[in-house]
């Protein structure tokens, strides 16, 4: 299915809303019906008969239907934000007492919740892996091991993994993959053709775009999935509101020219810190130079603005670096128009940080959309401080 045709007009049924090319923002709670009968049979009739916005929203419904069609999936649920869609994967993949495989590299709050909440409430067990390997994963497995958490590429490292592979040794061991796919977005990456059974994106990034909402999605391959991520949506209230639903909507209209335009800068940007003096490593997936090249080729058609890399000097070298950038500034997020500086290990210890596979110097940056000559020279002026 082509790309451009989804990102704008897929689910978009113009008749319905006065013809309107953007469609409204329905901000309404609840909608009513002619007889008692049909309130308690909407759930059984069309995809258009809605009841309550816990459930769903007819704007929401158009985004849902959007980026299940990108992901090349049957559903999509829209959640309130990305840690909620993740926690939702979880909940309904692991029963008490199970066991999950987790790369190091995952998303932190990911990790929080399974050594957290998981482990103290339902006494399910976590084992990290890096995951360069299939191996890996198959050496981790346990009679009991229920899903595999996969984020390729990592958000810090960039490392990936083989999700084909993987997601063939999970399916014949019984157990699910989850994997988050806010880097390369579906314009890059296709999980679920690869095998996964749950992809995530943080909303609030590349899909949005504009760094002006909250929200994540997940998307599954197969019906019976979806039945009980929409289930636990509807139980846990979580969501996304009509008014973030429709800003998504709009960030999916430009979502392939940005990652395109992110992509190309942050080439440029990585090729310029490769062969810096100063400049002792970089981590890019469009890196000719990425140790799993290879791997990369077979399952990404692109990369887009987030990389990292670390400094030849000390701890505070670096955060001096940061702290001189002039065009990036230091924030958590990415995936906005804007640029971004963050040290992700800047409070660890050196053991830590080398558990996470970087020093607790390494330096990310998002490549906004100001252009490559300008964040360049930025770089060139931080690097002359240090």
């Amino acid at each position: 299915m082509d790309t451009g045709l989804i990102l704008e007009h897929w689910g978009e049924e113009y008749e319905r809303y006065y013809n309107a090319i953007v469609p409204p923002v329905f901000m309404n709670s609840l909608h009513v019906f002619d007889t008692i009968d049909d309130y308690y049979d909407s759930d059984k009739t069309d995809k258009h008969t809605y009841c309550y916005g816990r459930v769903q929203n007819p704007t929401v419904r158009i985004l849902e239907e959007k980026i299940a069609a990108l992901e090349e999936g049957c559903v999509s649920y829209v959640f309130s934000s990305g840690m909620s869609a993740a926690a939702a994967a979880v909940l309904a993949s692991c029963k008490v007492g199970g066991h999950v495989i987790c790369i190091r590299n995952a998303y932190g709050p990911l990790k929080n919740f399974l050594l957290g909440y998981l482990r103290e409430h339902m006494n399910i067990e976590t084992t990290f892996v890096d995951g360069d390997t299939v191996e890996e994963f198959r050496e981790a497995f346990r009679d009991d091991t229920q899903l595999v958490v996969l984020e390729s590429p990592s958000s810090v490292v960039f490392s990936v993994q083989d999700i084909r592979g993987v997601s063939e040794l999970a399916k014949s061991r019984g157990a699910r993959v989850y994997i988050d796919n806010t880097f390369c977005t579906p314009i890059y990456q296709k999980p679920l053709a690869l095998g996964a059974d749950y992809v995530m994106h943080t909303t609030s990034k590349y899909m949005g775009g504009h760094s002006d909402l909250i929200g994540g999605v997940l998307t599954v391959k197969e019906p019976a999935l979806g039945e009980e991520i929409r289930i636990l949506r509807e139980q846990l209230g979580s969501i996304i509101g009509p008014m973030e639903g429709w800003l998504i909507l709009r960030g999916l209209r430009t979502l392939e020219v940005r990652v395109k335009e992110h992509e190309r800068v942050a080439g440029k940007a990585a090729a310029y810190l490769e062969n810096h003096p100063k400049v002792k490593k970089v981590y890019y997936t469009g890196l000719k130079s990425h140790p799993q090249r290879e791997l990369i080729e077979r399952q990404q058609s692109g990369s887009t603005g987030l990389l990292s890399f670390e400094i030849d000097g000390s701890l505070e070298d670096a955060k001096r670096f940061c702290q001189e950038l002039r065009i990036f500034k230091i924030g958590v997020s990415w995936g906005g128009f804007e640029s971004l500086v963050m040290m992700p290990y800047a409070r660890q210890s050196e053991e830590v940080s080398r558990t996470m596979r970087g020093s607790s110097g390494i330096i990310r940056i998002h490549c906004g959309l100001e252009g490559a000559g300008l964040l360049i020279r930025d770089l060139e002026q931080g690097l002359e401080k240090i």
